[in-house]
């Protein structure tokens, strides 16, 4: 279901295009280096871990934990007037405690939102041609 509204829509660089067009595939997909096998996030070129240049894309389960959110009842962009209140969270992912997304959480009230609930990724239509990635309770 596409939202319509002119809320900012996110603009890939170079090094997470991947992750953006595994999203429209409804994939979520993490970069992992593909010399000691570390995740990272955001995606670089280079694993901050052991300099190496080469990497991986790999398709996750998806699920995590809500590691901390916020609920936003003051818009700061004129498109985001009649979305308050609305929760912006970090989940955490079950692969790697280090893979941490912000996002958004649907399917639960933002007073039922509660630390280390568990969650599974979903896929929203943003637009046209922009999949977001959005987590739901597990």
């Amino acid at each position: 279901m596409a939202a319509s509204s002119n809320f900012p829509s996110p603009i890939p660089d170079f090094d997470a295009q991947e992750f953006w067009a595994g999203c429209n595939r409804g994939e979520l997909l993490m970069q992992r280096c593909a010399a000691c096998k570390r995740f990272r996030w955001l995606p670089r070129p280079m694993c901050p871990f052991c300099n190496s240049l080469e990497r991986e894309w790999i398709r996750v389960s998806g699920r995590g934990k809500v590691y901390t959110y916020t609920i936003i009842t003051h818009p700061v962009h004129p498109a985001a007037v009649s979305r308050v209140p609305y929760n912006v969270a970090q989940v955490q992912l079950a692969e790697d405690p280090d893979l941490i997304l912000v996002t958004n959480l649907v399917g639960i009230a933002n007073e039922n939102i509660r630390i280390d609930m568990p969650v599974q990724v979903v896929f929203e239509e943003h637009e046209p041609g922009v999949t977001l990635p959005k987590f739901k309770p597990a």
